[in-house]
């Protein structure tokens, strides 16, 4: 009986010992998991980071190929109006990007691009949305308010009359 009692408790001990873990091992496994998990969203970040890199390049190469033969996005000032229209042509190229300050590399808040790489699903996350043209900007209105050396200042006005300022480069911009 004796021998019976030890065998059992052998059995149980091993098969015990292959179930359970301290506190510290979960901890350990936990702190991996977390660990994988962030090194993977920060490999997709990385992989986004370098998907718009080439759509910005791609883009801005096939802009600066078209020299003058491209779109600009108009503001009528001689019928007392100051709304930026722009109408997109198939046939020509634009790639107009609106900004939070007189800085190309500051915020971008809004994109106007013929090409559907920067305008579906909004890929770089302009917080005033991606268009093709001014015609597909159902919920905002452009106005001009001045220029401001080689920048156009103007306002987005949204549907509950809210208005955001926002640059253009003046290159982009023709005044009729």
């Amino acid at each position: 009986m004796r021998e019976t009692i030890c065998f059992l408790s052998l059995v149980l001990l091993i098969s015990a010992c292959g179930q359970t873990r301290s506190k510290a091992d979960n901890k350990e496994i936990s702190e991996q998991t977390n660990t994988s998990a962030d090194t993977n969203k920060h490999s997709q970040e990385l992989e986004k980071l370098s998907k718009l890199d080439s759509i910005d390049k791609a883009n801005n190469e096939s802009v600066a190929a078209s020299g003058d033969n491209i779109t600009k996005a108009f503001v009528l000032l001689n019928k007392g109006d100051s709304t930026i229209n722009l109408t997109s042509n198939i046939r020509r190229d634009h790639r107009i990007f609106g900004y939070a300050k007189t800085d190309i590399n500051s915020e971008r808040l809004l994109i106007l691009s013929v090409f559907t790489n920067d305008v579906e699903n909004n890929p770089f996350g302009c917080k005033l949305g991606a268009y093709y043209d001014t015609g597909g900007m159902d919920e905002l209105t452009l106005k001009y308010i001045a220029t401001t050396g080689n920048f156009i200042k103007a306002i987005a006005i949204d549907k509950t009359n809210k208005p955001s300022t926002i640059y253009f480069e003046k290159k982009w911009i023709e005044f009729d």
